[in-house]
């Protein structure tokens, strides 16, 4: 609380975890304090508009603007990141180094221009692509040098589908530009490339270490679960030190934690294991991640946890009990449980969503 020196009237700050929790005592519904909530940020973006930069773009949501944007992206990232590779006997790796270098360029200066005269998202867009090239970059140079970490790997489109220690060196250029175009341009899809290079990367490292035989062991699901928890913390570290606690302008954190999740969540689960305990520590980890999805307000943990837990139970209803007089019971606990995670996600979801 502070204290007006002038007229002596005291001055709460509030943040919305504490409506939020003044919601969870009673004090307040919950649909006040997101109506208290969205009437502050309508009135922080029209303070700050009244003296920076006016608004010349549409605002953000799910509309016809940002629909054409992210297309329009898409297109671009696939036509020069993809199709022009498929071009490469009739380019050749200089050819093509060449015109995605000035593809880049391009993207890249256009989208710091846009970026200037307010259009935030499109320039931010431009930007992104700029660094969705970069792995066809390196691959043209590392293919005119002729250095691959490991064996050559084999023509550029095989980079998505197939696992190789020599893509290992693309991947890494490409979480060096995110970072840097992350660090000068607050643009939070921008984190997406970042944190796809990143799962590639815990796959393509351990094929390179181990060789390919990681494949059918355990050996790459414990390297995936290690490289997923790192992204989930970077995830982390970015919510917490780039994104603003009282309604968030971009969101830094999600596809850190999508992609984190997707390695570390996919790993534990790909694990071969005969024991009961090591599946039981699996579903308290699961549980652990719909705890992390209350603390950190994330409904992505919160899915992820959840089919965790289902999958367990339902190791439990067919293969424990599957012969037991007590499988209709666990049949039946299976269902209500999934009923009551139902209740509790659509509250969750809509307490974010008000």
């Amino acid at each position: 609380m502070e204290i007006n020196s002038e007229d002596m009237t005291p001055k709460v700050r509030l943040t919305a975890d504490d409506l939020f929790r003044a919601a969870d005592e009673g004090i307040i519904s919950y649909g006040d304090s997101q109506k208290l909530i969205e009437w502050a940020e309508r009135e922080f973006d029209y303070r700050a508009s009244a003296t920076e930069m006016p608004q010349v773009e549409t605002a953000k949501g799910f509309n016809l603007a940002t629909v054409a944007y992210y297309f329009g992206a898409m297109l671009m990232i696939g036509a020069c990141a993809w199709f022009l590779g498929d071009k490469w006997d009739e380019l050749g790796s200089r050819g093509i180094l060449l015109i995605t270098v000035v593809y880049f360029i391009v993207a890249t200066a256009l989208g710091w221009w846009l970026r200037t005269k307010g259009f935030l998202v499109g320039g931010g867009l431009l930007i992104t692509v700029a660094v969705c090239l970069v792995p066809l970059i390196t691959y043209t140079i590392q293919d005119i040098a002729g250095y691959w970490p490991a064996t050559d790997p084999g023509a550029y489109e095989q980079f998505y589908p197939r696992i190789h220690g020599s893509w290992i060196v693309m991947e890494l250029a490409t979480m060096a530009a995110a970072g840097i175009a992350l660090w000068f341009t607050r643009f939070g899809f921008l984190t997406a490339p970042l944190a796809f290079s990143l799962w590639f990367f815990s796959m393509d490292i351990a094929a390179l270490i181990f060789g390919d035989d990681v494949l059918n062991g355990n050996g790459r699901s414990w390297i995936s679960v290690i490289v997923g928890a790192i992204t989930i913390g970077v995830g982390f570290l970015l919510d917490r030190f780039l994104s603003k606690p009282e309604g968030r302008s971009e969101d830094f954190a999600f596809w850190c934690y999508l992609f984190g999740l997707m390695a570390f969540w996919g790993g534990m689960t790909s694990m071969d294991s005969d024991l009961e305990f090591n599946k039981a520590i699996y579903a308290l980890i699961n549980i652990g991640l719909v705890g992390v999805a209350i603390r950190l307000k994330r409904v992505v943990f919160l899915v992820f946890g959840a089919i965790g837990v289902h999958l367990y139970l339902g190791h439990l209803a067919y293969s424990i009990f599957q012969d037991s007089f007590l499988f209709p019971f666990a049949i039946a606990l299976l269902g209500l449980s999934l009923i009551l995670v139902t209740v509790f996600a659509q509250r969750f979801l809509n307490r974010l969503s008000k």
